[in-house]
């Protein structure tokens, strides 16, 4: 196993740089069986059965009334519960034991418990119309029950090595379908009789099942599949702005053959409909990087649940658009999302928090259970008029709250004005830290940390962690005696003892034979360029002994690498689509999972005008090329190994690299006739002309700096809190930053006599030159911009839908932005009066005055774009 002192450095930076994102996680269960669409079961008079972990219970909730008739204890307090719906019946699945259970909504009566396949975490029940599948999705195994009497009907089954955990799916002739997470096939259940298409999908593919036919999304080819449920072929595709690495979650309507896919990785929502075969543009539900559930359609609406903010948004599916947002929970929490006879239910299984979600109206919170075994509950959700502000950051982006939807739930989050000048202090924003992690065996010891950030220094903290015990002090350890899943919570509170902060997480206990599973396999850049450095790593239970890592390219015997250690690193020498595979052994036991990995080249190409030596690319920079910047004739590439390579113009030095940018640097930025570059201490170095003072360097920009934009004679750079500073030129008050400018920031760009910010709210700041309105930020770009940049006389701004706006003058046609552009952009580059847009596919649209055509064999694959005065390059 990891070692306590390496894990507890990796997951503690991972926390520290992300604390905002994810205050705490609390591991949830669906209640529906995974994959089988919530907007298909068919409801019995608006009445549900919700889990409660933490109680042990099942417990009937009224939608009309939004009261609790029932509650059945079917588990001892503390069990993983999954519990599903089946007409007028509900079943219960109890992972720590395996036992399965009937409950009779109409008696109440709840049947003896059935063993039908080994305990674990990995079971899931998918109901069909005759039938309940019960699967294994660790181990690939199903078994069919009849949803009566609970009896077997023949023999456990393999469908597949391994399954995505919210894989499987139940079409509408009775079908189980699945994606083998080991191979990519697509495999499926008919009868008895299990049937495969071969190598269907890609890593990150989703099932969902529209109109009773079965429904694929592939992120990284960016399709969306209707599929034959007879023979498995594709009978209708549609194209999609997603692309690899997307995580995505699918939905489908019952109506019609519609999907709705939503993308934590981007914070939007997708329509996909198949009898257009097209998908909508994507709308923002949420913050990049959030943690979003599957949708839940109800009325030709989709309510996405966002488990890192404890919201649910409310979209129209027939016109694409954000109509309302409603605050569910006052942190993060993987809270169920279920609907029934048009009314849409939220519960938390780990506490005792639920409630009814009125599609017109308010938000119906429900106590499922008595005080009694309420000591995981979360607290309720605050008043969110007297809400603080919890800003964190997560590489230097601030996780929005929400929408802000006008008129409805949602309102910005702010603290209100306090009767004396002095403003309240912002409540710290908390998360806890498990070493060696959120899952074990019986007996073994955790650590737990409470980190709150700001940290408070004399904070007091208070745990309780789920079988009835507690402790205090900001690090403690605890051993469990029993398997299930805890609800563990810490609470700080200050000298006054009034609290200052909370969190929640989850923590699985398995019996003490439980064979070991690795949890989490990670990949440090998923998609990096040859010669950097890749971390791998991977989180287990079980305590394994041994770890066995083999990295493989498909048709060579010999791998690329192997290491026996819980975590290493590796630089690839070689581009390719690389296998991943770990296996850990625990005694006798083992278990292996496997991911694939993409490593690029990383070659700049260059075209357009030669006048000064721009497209002589040297062979340094060939390969292993991460990041490029284009100046007026010149241009930076910045290397895998932290060095610098320039080519082109040269008038002023401004390509001779010097020693200190040849090692330790992270980004690099081009100007008209000086070069930056930022060293990974956070300092900002330079070199070339020193007209206007470009290379006079202020004390502010040595240290503390994560992101640099270099213009034609003035400089900006972007520091670890969130403000701007500038140096150089400021004949148009190019420099002179704004208030709004000095926090909050998030992105920057620098052009000829103008400036830009990007704020974490999505809006854009402007400052300097105006005399074409190239300062004056249109409605538009006040609200869900990704990224920025300036050209001569003119700005753009890059949208969360993937679409390119601009503004200023259109004298060279820069912002005559061509239709390809208005779409399924993922970035883009300005130079002086052309642009260059990333599409998601890997190609290249191009405009405006001294724009050259990409040549072809330059046109896919593409990683990243830059722009000069008449010539461009790319990143492939």
């Amino acid at each position: 196993m990891k070692s306590l002192t390496t894990r507890r450095r990796t997951r503690r930076t991972l926390i520290l740089t992300a604390l905002a994102a994810v205050a705490a996680t609390v591991a949830g269960v669906l209640v529906v069986g995974a994959g089988y669409d919530t907007s298909q079961v068919r409801m019995h008079s608006g009445a549900i059965w919700l889990a409660s972990t933490q109680a042990g219970q099942a417990t009937l909730v009224d939608g009309a009334t939004a009261e609790v008739t029932a509650r059945l204890p079917v588990a001892p307090p503390g069990s993983s519960l999954s519990l599903t719906q089946h007409g007028s019946a509900a079943h219960v699945l109890n992972r720590a034991t395996g036992e399965l259970r009937r409950i009779d909504s109409a008696t109440e009566q709840i049947s003896p418990p059935v063993t039908v396949l080994p305990a674990g975490d990995g079971l899931t029940v998918a109901p069909a119309p005759h039938v309940l599948y019960e699967v294994d999705v660790h181990s690939g195994t199903v078994a069919s029950v009849d949803p009566d009497t609970l009896a077997p009907r023949g023999d456990p089954k393999p469908l597949a090595a391994r399954i995505t955990p919210d894989g499987p799916v139940v079409d509408g002739r009775g079908h189980l379908w699945a994606i083998d997470d080991e191979t990519g096939d697509l495999v499926w259940l008919s009868g008895d009789e299990r049937r495969t298409r071969s190598a269907a999908t890609r890593s990150g593919a989703r099932l969902a099942i529209t109109r009773d036919q079965p429904a694929l999304v592939d992120p990284e080819r960016g399709t969306a599949e209707l599929i034959d449920p007879g023979t498995g072929a594709v009978t209708r595709s549609a194209r999609a702005d997603l692309q690899a690495g997307d995580a995505v979650v699918v939905s489908g309507s019952a109506d019609r053959s519609r999907l709705v896919v939503a993308s934590g990785t981007r914070g939007t929502v997708i329509v996909c409909a198949f009898d257009t075969s097209s998908c909508s543009a994507p709308v923002t539900v949420s913050s990049p990087g959030s943690d979003l559930g599957t949708p839940v359609e109800v009325q030709n609406r989709a309510v996405v649940p966002d488990y890192s903010t404890g919201q649910a948004t409310i979209v129209d599916l027939a016109t694409s658009r954000v109509i309302a947002q409603h605050q569910l929970f006052d942190h993060p929490t993987r809270f169920e999302l279920l609907a029934r006879d048009g009314i849409v239910f939220f519960n938390d299984p780990n506490s005792n928090r639920a409630g009814v979600l009125d599609l017109a109206g308010d938000v119906r919170s429900i106590t499922k259970y008595t005080d009694e075994h309420s000591e995981g509950d979360a607290t309720p959700t605050p008043d969110h008029r007297t809400q603080a502000d919890q800003v964190s950051k997560v590489d230097n982006k601030k996780q929005k709250p929400g929408l802000g939807i006008p008129g409805q739930i949602i309102q910005p989050t702010r603290t209100e004005p306090a009767p004396t000048p002095t403003p309240p202090a912002p409540t710290p924003t908390a998360a806890i830290v498990v070493e060696p992690g959120n899952r074990g065996v019986v007996g073994d010891e955790f650590e737990l940390t409470l980190v709150l950030q700001p940290s408070t220094g004399t904070a007091t903290t208070r745990w309780s962690f789920g079988d009835g015990t507690e402790a205090t002090g900001a690090t403690v350890t605890h051993r469990w005696q029993q398997p299930g899943t805890f609800t563990v919570r810490a609470t700080a509170t200050g000298d006054t003892g009034a609290q200052v902060s909370s969190a929640e997480t989850a923590v699985t206990v398995e019996p003490p034979a439980t064979p070991p599973r690795i949890t989490q396999l990670t990949v440090r850049r998923p998609k990096p360029v040859i010669g950097e450095t890749v971390y791998f790593g991977a989180e287990s239970s079980g305590n394994p002994d041994k770890w066995a890592w083999r990295v493989t390219q498909p048709g060579e015997n010999t791998p690329e690498v192997t290491a026996q250690t819980p975590e290493f690193e590796h630089a690839f020498t070689t581009p390719g689509t690389y296998t991943v595979t770990l296996t850990v052994t625990a005694g006798a036991l083992t278990a292996t999972s496997s991911r694939q990995l993409t490593v690029a080249r990383g070659a700049v190409k260059a075209w357009g005008d030669n006048t000064y030596g721009q497209l002589n690319v040297p062979a340094a920079a060939t390969s292993g090329v991460v990041a490029i910047s284009s100046g007026l004739d010149h241009t930076l590439a910045l290397k895998s190994d932290g060095s610098v390579v320039a080519f082109g113009g040269n008038s002023y030095r401004q390509r001779n690299v010097p020693a200190s940018a040849t090692s330790g640097v992270i980004a690099v930025a081009a100007g008209a006739f000086h070069s930056l570059a930022l060293k990974k201490d956070g300092s900002v170095i330079g070199w070339g002309t020193n007209f206007y003072g470009t290379l006079d360097i202020p004390p502010a920009a040595k240290s503390g700096v994560v992101a640099i934009a270099a213009g034609y004679h003035h400089n900006l750079a972007l520091k670890l809190d969130g403000s701007v500073i500038g140096w150089g030129s400021d004949e148009y008050d190019e420099i002179s930053i704004p208030a709004a400018a000095k926090s909050g920031v998030t992105a920057i760009s620098a052009k000829n006599e103008h400036s830009l910010a990007l704020k974490s709210d999505g809006s854009v700041v402007a400052w300097g030159y105006d005399g074409d309105g190239e300062a004056s930020v249109p409605p538009v770009a006040k609200s869900g911009v990704l990224a920025v940049a300036g050209g001569i006389s003119c700005s753009l701004a890059l949208k969360s839908d993937g679409s390119v706006i601009g503004w200023g003058s259109d004298i060279w046609q820069q912002l005559s932005i061509p239709p390809a552009a208005k779409s399924g952009v993922t970035a883009f580059a300005f130079g002086q009066t052309h642009g260059l847009a990333l599409k998601v596919d890997g190609t290249v649209v191009g405009w405006g005055g001294d724009y050259r055509p990409i040549p072809p064999e330059f046109n896919s694959g593409v990683l990243a774009v830059a722009a000069g005065e008449q010539f461009s390059a790319v990143l492939v």
